[in-house]
């Protein structure tokens, strides 16, 4: 890939901190503005954060007009969306996805393996549809955005996260030779640089919070900025609209919910924490606690921890509701990666206090203290749930702010209006 210069890279204002975009007035906007989303998998039905966050992306779209939301491969369960604003497509089967060869070359793990066959379908979707605004989801689909540049007066790069410093967080530590010269560190240079190619081919840049929109300025020299879409509670539509009243704790002893896609590294590292350090200091204080690990297809390294007493490990859930309404507190003990932060919100929208790591929940924008408690040690975070669970008045005024914050601030209009303001 060739080197860029500054003049390469695009400079885009941003136009809505998070929060920011609630008073949006939509009747100055064009309510025929269409829109194409392309992503690597079905955005209907959402099933990875990914997923939910290309769903939520394109709900507000249809606040504009109409949208074509296309994915390079298939949905494992095929669902009629019932929604006239929105069409889904497939570009490849399942078979094309193996058979059909690459459309590029693999660069680094997380690319996306578009299929040859994808590429001339996408192209006459795109040509039929006349879209006024292309979103493209992220780095992982590098090899579309020369494509499809000419067939939009608007196209939009959602990166879900900066992956090169992503990649490079969740690196191992090494001496700093072998680390330069590592596979890894190899892909973390190609990552960056994939995102500052992709940076002179479009023109807007959407990222999940303003520490992205710094890590990108500091990535681009200064030079590109974005607009943030922050994450949206998953599955909000089905959080009731009144807050169920909690189970009470049998003798002051409370039920703990951590919940994650549980072969995902840091994850795995959390949950573990979780069990082996983090509730026995609390069943001290309290003198007992249970913990719920709740995910999809979990590492068998967590067969242990399954084993302990009053630890519940609950594998592919088809409904968290119950999980949800069983619990009394959320701690969420992530020291890297960026995975449960969609999760920290859904808990809030449940009314599920959390304590967590400032790491787990970067880039939300929540108030110590009053949205959520922030602890770093085992200790602290033990000490912080047990301070909670002593005070009920405390715990309850908490629920209520939990549901307030992320309603107000991450729910469906605030992600709607946030779309809007970039688009405007």
């Amino acid at each position: 890939m060739k080197p860029l210069n500054e003049s390469d890279l695009a400079v885009h204002a941003p136009t809505n901190p998070i929060g920011a975009a609630s008073n949006i007035d939509s009747k100055n906007l064009s309510p025929s503005r269409r829109s194409l989303l392309v992503a690597s998998d079905a955005v209907w039905p959402p099933v990875s954060g990914g997923d939910l966050r290309n769903w939520q992306n394109v709900q507000g779209l249809a606040t504009l007009g109409d949208v074509l939301a296309v994915s390079v491969h298939e949905p494992r369960m095929p669902v009629k969306l019932d929604d006239a604003r929105i069409t889904t497509l497939v570009l490849a089967s399942a078979a094309e996805a193996v058979t059909s060869p690459r459309l590029a070359k693999r660069l680094t793990p997380i690319d996306t393996r578009i299929p040859q066959v994808a590429l001339p379908r996408l192209l006459e979707a795109a040509r039929d549809f006349k879209p006024d605004t292309i979103v493209v989801e992220g780095i992982p689909l590098f090899a579309l955005l020369e494509h499809l540049r000419p067939l939009a007066p608007t196209l939009v790069l959602d990166m879900h996260n900066i992956e090169s410093d992503l990649f490079r967080q969740m690196m191992p530590k090494t001496g700093w030779l072998a680390g330069l010269f590592s596979k890894k560190a190899r892909h973390v240079r190609r990552m960056r640089d994939m995102e500052l190619q992709s940076l002179r081919l479009v023109d807007k840049v959407w990222v999940c919070s303003e520490q992205d929109r710094d890590r990108l300025r500091s990535l681009s020299g200064g030079r590109a900025l974005a607009d943030v879409i922050p994450n949206g509670v998953p599955r909000f539509e089905l959080i009731p609209e009144q807050l169920a009243v909690q189970p009470a704790m049998t003798n002051g002893q409370p039920t703990l919910l951590f919940v994650g896609h549980l072969n995902y590294p840091p994850n795995l590292e959390a949950a573990r924490r979780l069990a082996t350090r983090i509730l026995p200091r609390l069943q001290a204080a309290l003198g007992g606690a249970r913990l719920i690990i709740a995910g999809r297809s979990p590492h068998r390294s967590l067969a242990d921890v399954a084993a302990l007493p009053d630890v519940e490990l609950i594998a592919n859930p088809d409904d968290l509701a119950e999980l949800y309404r069983r619990a009394h507190l959320a701690i969420v003990p992530l020291v890297s990666g960026g995975g449960t932060r969609l999760k920290i919100l859904e808990a809030m929208a449940w009314g599920l206090p959390v304590v967590a790591t400032r790491l787990a929940a970067e880039g939300l924008g929540l108030v110590e203290g009053v949205d959520i408690d922030f602890a770093e040690t085992d200790d602290e975070l033990a000490a912080r749930a047990a301070t909670l669970c002593k005070d009920a008045g405390w715990l309850q005024a908490r629920r209520l702010r939990a549901r307030e914050t992320v309603t107000h601030r991450f729910g469906p209009q605030a992600i709607a209006a946030a779309v809007r303001s970039s688009l405007a």
